[in-house]
């Protein structure tokens, strides 16, 4: 037996097609995902060690790169994640406060506004994503921490992502410390 849909079947499939994407849409959240740091970060109150001045730390971000060798050319949009990692075994770290700065140097967003504890051996995120292009080329973190005496620095660094055309790109860059000694900047 052959299975027939009539004009009136046909309209129906469509409708139902387009109202699952108008639905689907809608279901997306509104609010882009920026850190993991609400999940991972704890109150910086739990932390009971007395804490060492810990080191501000440059972690270089490319949201957009330049494409050919005209600078007037199109740019690649790419994705960055910073990635916080407490190295120590046994104690927590604090981070007191993680920045998004422009190739300007202006000030574009705090992932972390108030100090927070990073438990031994986890991480946290943070994310500019691929329609970010706020920052530029020439974008950049600052992230202080701090630590109980001896403790091992954490690593930090940053994954870029993008595409053009059917080409991928993707590379890493690490932070460095630019100041070691406490206070704020």
């Amino acid at each position: 037996m052959r299975w027939q849909l009539g004009w009136q079947g046909l309209v129906l499939a469509i409708a139902v097609f387009i109202g699952g994407l108008f639905l689907g849409s809608r279901l997306q959240p509104s609010d882009p995902i920026h850190s993991s740091a609400a999940e991972r970060l704890q109150p910086a109150a739990t932390v009971a060690a007395a804490l060492t001045p810990g080191a501000t730390v440059y972690v270089p971000v490319y949201s957009s790169l330049y494409l050919g060798l005209n600078v007037k050319q199109r740019m690649v949009e790419l994705s960055a994640t910073v990635s916080v990692r407490n190295v120590s075994q046994a104690h927590p770290i604090v981070l007191e406060w993680a920045r998004y700065y422009d190739s300007a140097g202006k000030l574009i967003r705090n992932y972390v506004a108030e100090p927070a504890a990073l438990p031994p051996l986890s991480s946290v995120e943070f994310v500019v994503q691929r329609a970010d292009v706020a920052g530029g080329p020439g974008a950049n973190f600052l992230i202080r921490w701090k630590g109980p005496s001896g403790v091992d620095a954490p690593l930090i660094e940053a994954v870029m992502l993008g595409q053009s055309g059917n080409a991928g790109i993707s590379f890493t860059s690490l932070g460095r410390v630019v100041k070691s000694e406490g206070g704020d900047q």
